[in-house]
């Protein structure tokens, strides 16, 4: 299995490149946004590889980081999802943006790559939310070991048959009502949890829409400007 490859970049086209190592030039199969990164011809590249044979094709996809190379595997363990979606969802959109994409269930977000539909976009937000936690990143690690419990409890939509309000039916009901209001899921979604994780207020009854929503717009707010 071929894990990396150094070498000298020899051609770069719309989405694919030719990387010369040791005299044998690989064709790799690459995301747009790494094409936008390339330095030009002539320069020494080091790119991690994903070697895959299928029927009589033999493919091999390049990514400019393990952590590109680990959520292309990642999103194929969805079905309907090969490794020309996989490669159009890096296009779009980076890692973490895709980890917030699949925490926070904005299938919105993942639709905007090419070739993703709703559908699709739906079942990789709710089969890899429990898996994203193994990817060591910043997003991952200060921001999802913080909210996996709560992450997976909203995603499910759990309601407690209690007096004291389920905080994760309330973190819900937030998001959709900030959503409501033209802001993006993932977007409102990361505010909200960093508010919770912040304040006082989930410790009480008083982690409610009506006090956390204005808290919420001014935080939403001043990212704006």
């Amino acid at each position: 299995m071929i894990a990396s490859l150094n070498g000298i970049l020899t051609l770069i086209g719309k989405s694919e490149i030719v990387l010369e190592v040791n005299g044998v030039g690989y064709f790799l199969n690459v995301s747009s946004k790494l094409i936008a990164s390339l330095d030009e011809i002539g320069s020494k590249l080091t790119l991690f590889t994903d070697l895959q044979i299928k029927d009589d094709k033999i493919v091999m996809y390049g990514f400019a980081s393990s952590k590109d190379q680990n959520i292309f595997k990642l999103l194929q363990t969805v079905q309907g999802v090969g490794p020309k979606a996989a490669l159009s969802i890096l296009s779009t959109l980076n890692v973490d943006e895709i980890i917030l994409a699949i925490t926070s269930g904005d299938k919105a977000m993942i639709s905007r790559a090419d070739g993703i539909g709703p559908k699709v976009a739906g079942r990789i937000t709710t089969e890899l939310v429990e898996k994203v936690i193994n990817f060591n990143n910043s997003i991952s690690n200060n921001f999802i070991d913080k909210n996996l419990p709560d992450i997976i409890q909203v995603k499910s939509n759990l309601k407690k048959d209690n007096d004291i309000p389920d905080i994760s039916v309330a973190v819900e009901d937030i998001i959709s009502a900030l959503v409501n209001l033209g802001y993006s899921r993932s977007e409102v979604f990361s505010v909200v949890m960093k508010i919770k994780n912040d304040s006082s207020l989930n410790k009480n009854k008083n982690f409610t829409v009506s006090k956390i929503i204005p808290i919420a717009l001014k935080e939403l707010s001043g990212r704006i400007e």
